[in-house]
């Protein structure tokens, strides 16, 4: 779940050619680095990537890919040297990445340790957290609602919560869109609170109550992109309060059973179930501390699914592709905002991030970093997940989709 206010969410990367070069390294996190090299800045999510501007746009077009060099001896080698420097730069426990193209060739890859205690291995096949990503469920539960007829885009927040900042003028279009204008509830005190009480008893409610509460600092509902969680949280309760079920159970039924995704679920219990465990780096005691256990009900509808690289695949091509929506809902789900302050190829649709043509989400939640990415084109997939997200909740996995990205597609990416 992306939850640290704007300004502090920094992944600094600057993508040169086909790998990443780093600029110095701060020393308040092992592994973490502060880029020093010029460039834009782009928002994925609400985290922040410094990167130079793309071959696309200095030197022409790059030059596309065969189906047999995509996937070469040589190309993947130059995979997992990125993956492997990526992990020594940023000090990461473990890493799993996905690579999926019909008729050209698949890259997985795990590396590192699942358990820096025991010193187990990380596999391709354990479940982790997969934080915001769990907002594309979120919007597909609502989206189908509407295709159900029980709800509109153009339905007033008032109609559920009458007393909230605004309400008569927050359509579900706006919430989905991240257009509410409606801020996070997740301040600096906030997060610091809960990462030191992991497990602490926080319910929607008091969530969203602490968001109404910031009424000088509400916006115009319909001008601006700006990520906020409290959006999501509100979805969920609404699919609750129209549909008389859990979020979770809807999301079971029309997504997770539909798709076979059976080790994947919207997380209610603290426990991770397997044995990977998630990291956050402790600066002042220069240690790893152990965040797997947390409460799930923090982010609720923003960020509390679990899922593996085995159901994530099917399921980032049924998102964008459309396969659990009516044609009509999916085309309006697609279309989307430029997030403000971002170049223009960072947009926001219902629920969706779109990267230039790559469609998805991406999530950060305490002890894990994961990225999801469907490239339509070459129908393509691309996931990585990260056992680390410390306190600053700073992407340990977007550099590496970035870079990925980069070797394995240069004619399909904008940085």
């Amino acid at each position: 779940m992306r939850v640290r206010r704007r300004a502090a969410l920094v992944a600094a990367l600057t993508v040169a050619g086909l790998v990443a070069s780093f600029g110095c390294q701060g020393e308040d996190a092992q592994g973490g680095s502060t880029s020093g090299s010029s460039g834009v800045t782009i928002q994925v999510g609400n985290g922040v990537v410094d990167t130079v501007p793309s071959q696309r746009t200095t030197i022409g077009e790059p030059t596309a890919l065969t189906a047999g060099e995509r996937f070469s001896e040589e190309n993947l080698r130059k995979v997992d040297e990125f993956v492997t420097q990526q992990m020594e730069e940023q000090d990461l426990p473990s890493v799993v990445v996905g690579v999926w193209a019909p008729g050209a060739g698949q890259y997985l890859t795990a590396e590192g340790k699942a358990n820096l205690d025991t010193g187990e291995q990380r596999g391709l096949g354990q479940p982790f957290r997969i934080a915001s990503i769990t907002k594309t469920f979120t919007a597909t539960a609502v989206l189908q609602l509407v295709d159900e007829g029980k709800l509109k885009t153009s339905d007033k927040l008032s109609k559920w919560y009458p007393d909230f900042p605004n309400a008569e003028k927050i359509t579900i279009d706006d919430l989905l869109r991240m257009r509410s204008g409606i801020p996070d509830f997740t301040d600096e005190e906030f997060m610091k609170d809960w990462y030191a009480h992991p497990k602490a008893d926080i319910t929607a409610r008091e969530t969203i109550e602490r968001s109404a509460k910031k009424v000088d600092q509400f916006k115009p509902p319909g001008q601006e992109t700006v990520y906020t969680n409290t959006n999501y949280v509100l979805l969920q309760e609404i699919v609750r309060k129209v549909s008389g079920e859990p979020l979770g159970a809807r999301i079971d039924e029309g997504i997770l059973q539909p798709l076979g995704m059976e080790d994947s679920f919207y997380a209610t219990d603290d426990g991770l179930p397997g044995t990977l465990h998630g990291y956050s780096w402790d600066p002042k005691r220069k240690e790893f501390q152990d965040k797997t256990v947390l409460n799930p009900a923090v982010p609720g509808g923003a960020g509390a699914m679990v899922s593996t690289l085995a159901d994530l695949r099917p399921y980032a091509k049924a998102l964008c592709e459309g396969d659990l929506l009516e044609p009509q809902t999916q085309k309006e789900r697609l279309k989307s905002d430029a997030i403000e302050g971002d170049p223009p190829f960072v947009r926001y649709g219902q629920g969706l991030v779109f990267l230039g043509e790559w469609c998805g989400h991406n999530g950060t939640i305490f002890g894990f970093s994961t990225e999801m990415f469907y490239l339509p084109e070459e129908e393509a997939v691309i996931l990585v997940d990260v056992n680390r997200l410390d306190l600053d909740d700073e992407s340990k996995s977007t550099n590496i989709f970035l870079g990925v990205s980069k070797i394995l597609f240069p004619e399909h990416v904008d940085w």
